[in-house]
């Protein structure tokens, strides 16, 4: 009878906990959610590029979207094969289509991407350069360094889904991209349209060689002066295949159920901003999740 007892009450301690746990979380919600509509604009958007700019990246609150800052501490490392091998690992599922061509004695590597980097959607383009002639006789197999500002062109991109404009980005840069939270997609329904603008004709020329060798056919690219235009849906390219298919379903089911989740935890508010600064208030462990996947965390990682 006395072990009764003392289960009884145990078992009136456990759901008293569990009470008074479940009301905390709810007054931290609630706060959090006041504190929101009490907020301004610039107090939240400057504590979110706050906790993203150690990871090269900034939010853009007019576009929506994620974006890489031109002075990235990413700048200060390249790019090679081995980065597109390891993306899935890092719950990136993309299409990239590298461009290798020669240029000035060198050999250069523009890369366009696109697909579903964590629990975002969206599109990069990468200019890189052989720092020195090597050896390798196999471009792909070079690593490649980011280029000087010197060297950076201006770049314009616009990513499609199923047809529908996510967003469009134009800068001189030397790493343009754009990441829609929240969004999920196949790398199949996306297709990217870039717009490079070279400083001479011959850069130009070097670039629609490189595009030729990749598979790509005069009827494919669009060339106006010094400018080329191209679209990016089905790549040319053989894709990294060190992951079967399987594991990229498998990341894929995560990155939807990431996605969901997100949206399932904000849906009291609409503007991403107001959704980013609640979770940064009462679930900093899913504004972690966004932190800790796709290129953000890739490229953390490999500081």
């Amino acid at each position: 009878m006395c072990i009764n007892y003392i289960i009884f009450g145990m078992v009136v301690i456990m759901l008293v906990l569990i009470l008074i746990i479940c009301r905390l979380r709810y007054q931290r919600h609630k706060r959090a959610k006041f504190r929101v509509k009490e907020r301004c604009d610039h107090e939240k958007i400057q504590d979110i590029n706050q906790a993203l700019e150690p990871f090269g990246f900034s939010y853009h609150p007019q576009k929506d979207i994620f974006y890489s800052l031109e002075e990235a501490w990413q700048k200060k490392f390249g790019y090679g094969k081995i980065y597109d091998e390891m993306a899935p690992t890092m719950n990136m599922i993309i299409h990239s289509e590298p461009i290798y061509f020669e240029y000035g004695h060198r050999r250069w590597m523009i890369e366009f991407w696109k697909g579903q980097y964590g629990v975002t959607t969206g599109a990069e383009v990468g200019i890189y350069v052989e720092k020195e002639k090597g050896r390798q006789k196999d471009p792909s197999e070079v690593f490649y360094q980011c280029v000087s500002k010197e060297d950076e062109i201006p770049i314009s991109m616009i990513l499609y889904k199923n047809g529908k404009r996510l967003f469009q980005r134009e800068k001189t840069h030397w790493w343009l991209a754009g990441f829609s939270l929240g969004e999920f997609s196949w790398p199949a329904e996306l297709m990217l349209e870039v717009s490079l603008n070279f400083p001479n004709l011959e850069m130009l020329e070097a670039f629609l060689k490189g595009c030729y060798h990749a598979g790509y056919q005069p009827e494919d690219l669009h060339v106006w002066y010094k400018q080329v235009s191209l679209r990016l849906y089905q790549p040319k390219t053989k894709q990294p295949s060190k992951y079967g298919k399987l594991f990229g379903r498998w990341i894929q089911w995560q990155n939807r159920h990431n996605c969901k989740l997100y949206h399932k935890v904000t849906k009291d508010f609409t503007r991403t901003i107001d959704k980013l600064d609640y979770l940064m208030q009462a679930y900093p462990r899913i504004f972690g999740i966004i932190m800790k996947t796709g290129r953000i965390a890739w490229e953390k990682k490999k500081k």
